[in-house]
């Protein structure tokens, strides 16, 4: 979350750059490589693309996808390799260190406020978006131009999973085809020399806050660091180590008979130039004053400084302070980088973290598990509750994975709770249950694949499946046929979208990503019983996370046959035992009368073969 107002202090002491290529153009300097802290950067290409919205949407079509973010997040790295820049390392968290809890329960808490507000302020239901929406033109002028976010935008939160999307897409999503295939029409990609999966190998996860990897890297190679946090600037970055604040970056024509010429121009901050301006050895004593009085300007910090009787060094609380941003120093980057997984996803590779770091007396100390906040109803329970079975059982098999002198006895889960956030208390479960469940589990999956008649490479199938857990034995009531049908087809359930929408979406992206966190920690387990290693062959089809995430008006665009919606609708009510809402005519409307028949009973599997889309989004997703 970096020192509030730290920026703001330094920028006059900050100096122009250009990223990459440079005219002699007032004698800038040239940054010819850097390194990205990934969430940072991630955040900054959301908040530009909400920025320059159409103003026709509403949410929760406004709200930038995690496919959307992964595009932009592409077009900002090949401008980067346009340009010349050399890319070190793009880091991304691992987990936050213990002494970061209150910095990690601040952060959830004001995503939950942030969504409150959001509540608050649309009662129960959104306009519909404007006729004219249409899906966002990603090109570089959409992310490299500064553009203030508008006020009517300023309570939208970010999707939930935009940063595990994005560090998956790096590794896994974005080859040179895809690249080649979403950048058709942009000038001048073709001429980037591309490796097959250009950023996988420099894409990492490390065991920790990336900005402590961020500056030992900028350190080693004299590098800039892109990012929006802060804290960079405290970090020992060496004496040509600096900090660009993605706020800054934006792109310029630098000769106006050639609009086509273009350069990327920053701010640079170089902590090891500013410090000695400044009477000081470094920029964490004027950091730590700043946070002890964030209503101080320059000159009355500094001014402080001088007349303290002792110096900051000799308070137990600056060196508490200071500790973090020393980090750096111990780190062993060689070793980190090879045995640290980097095929986790964060929340699991931050629950392995804590047993990397468990001692041998460390039992009593309980696990913890930090949930985002999910863009859900916050009046209403909260939406992880859909997909607890799952998460428990991926907890537990990664509980005895290790010595019975390391493993612990149960999860805190951190998740909102009517209008807080809170734990939940969660027992850890013995082999025996795990493989209990497990089967229990494949069952389900073998049924409904059955059932629906889809294939689980589908994306379709998976929202199915996740719809018939979360009314299976629900005490909520079951909506009517047609208002699933409603929802699966254009969105929502009643006349406008409302919260109950957004609630379900929240539920069904719950049991998807709690399914996945199981299939990772199946991945790393080595059981080898047959019903893992079944359930891990049926859990491997699961969609990537930028699909798993997609909201309602990229959901729709999955069901493309003909009647398939009023089919699987009818289906899943039969799963459910409710025959309450088997009228044909709502169930099949438009089915032939064959068809139409075959809906009063139990019907057969159907395969269903998808249609080719025009939109270059599904065409990437099907890659």
């Amino acid at each position: 979350m970096g020192i509030p107002f730290l920026t703001r202090l330094l920028y006059p002491y900050s100096q122009s750059v250009v990223l990459g290529h440079s005219p002699d153009l007032d004698r800038a300097k040239s940054i010819k490589s850097v390194v990205i802290d990934g969430p940072s950067l991630v955040y900054h290409i959301s908040t530009r693309l909400l920025s320059q919205s159409d103003t026709g949407l509403n949410y929760p079509d406004v709200q930038p996808t995690c496919d959307e973010v992964s595009c932009g997040f592409i077009i900002f790295l090949l401008q980067l390799a346009a340009h010349g820049v050399k890319i070190e390392k793009i880091c991304f968290d691992g987990a936050l260190p213990d002494e970061k809890r209150d910095t990690r329960l601040a952060r959830l808490e004001k995503s939950r406020r942030k969504l409150e507000v959001l509540r608050s302020k649309t009662a129960r239901s959104f306009p519909v978006s404007g006729d004219s929406y249409k899906a966002r033109t990603i090109q570089p002028d959409t992310i490299f131009r500064r553009r203030n976010l508008p006020a009517r935008y300023s309570h939208v939160p970010e999707s939930s999973f935009i940063v595990p999307a994005i560090f998956e897409d790096l590794k896994q999503r974005w080859c040179r085809k895809n690249i080649v295939s979403f950048t058709g029409g942009v000038q001048g990609i073709e001429m980037i020399p591309l490796d097959d999966f250009p950023w996988a190998d420099m894409t990492v996860m490390v065991p920790g806050e990336a900005d402590a990897y961020c500056a030992y890297l900028a350190k080693l190679t004299g590098s800039s660091v892109l990012t929006n946090d802060s804290d960079l600037l405290l970090h020992d970055l060496g004496a040509a180590g600096s900090v660009i604040l993605l706020t800054s970056v934006e792109v310029e024509t630098y000769d106006a008979s050639q609009p086509e010429l273009l350069h990327i121009r920053a701010l640079k901050l170089c902590p090891a130039l500013i410090a000695p301006r400044l009477g000081l050895k470094s920029l964490l004593p004027l950091a730590y004053e700043l946070k002890n009085s964030p209503d101080k300007g320059m000159e009355q910090l500094l001014q402080q400084l001088k007349t303290t009787e002792k110096s900051p060094e000799e308070h137990p609380e600056y060196v508490l302070f200071t500790d973090e941003y020393r980090s750096n120093e111990r780190l062993g980057w060689a070793a980190a980088s090879w045995s640290y997984p980097q095929s986790l996803d964060p929340r699991i590779s931050e629950l392995y973290s804590q047993y990397g770091s468990c001692s041998g007396n460390s039992l009593s100390k309980s696990l913890n598990m930090y949930l985002v906040v999910l863009n859900e109803d916050p009046t209403r329970q909260c939406a992880w509750a859909k997909g607890q079975l799952y998460r428990n059982m991926a907890y537990s098999t990664l509980n005895v994975l290790h010595p019975i002198n390391k493993r612990h006895t149960f999860v805190d889960e951190y998740v909102r709770r009517g209008g807080r956030i809170a734990t939940d208390h969660m027992p850890l479960k013995e082999k025996e249950w795990i493989l209990m469940q497990t089967r229990s589990l494949l069952g389900v999956l073998n049924m409904t694949r059955d059932a629906f008649g889809i294939e689980r490479t589908s994306p379709v199938y998976w929202r199915m499946f996740a719809l018939y857990v979360i009314y299976d034995g629900s005490t909520n009531t079951v909506p009517s046929s047609l208002s699933l049908i409603q929802f699966l087809s254009i969105g929502y359930m009643d006349k406008r979208p409302d919260w109950a929408d957004i609630h379900l979406l929240a539920q069904i992206q719950s049991v998807l990503y709690s399914l996945r966190m199981l299939n990772q920690v199946f991945g790393i387990a080595g059981l080898t019983e047959d019903s893992v290693a079944q359930t891990r062959a049926a859990l491997k089809h699961l969609p990537p996370l930028h699909i798993l995430a997609r909201p309602a008006c990229e959901i729709i665009k999955e069901l493309k046959v003909e009647c398939s919606v009023n089919e699987l609708v009818c289906r899943l009510m039969q799963l459910l035992g409710d025959n309450t809402h088997q009228d044909i005519s709502i169930c099949a409307p438009q089915c032939s009368d064959e068809t139409a028949m075959q809906t009063q009973n139990y019907l057969p599997p159907v395969k269903h073969a998808l249609r080719r889309s025009s939109n270059i989004f599904e065409h990437l997703s099907q890659q």
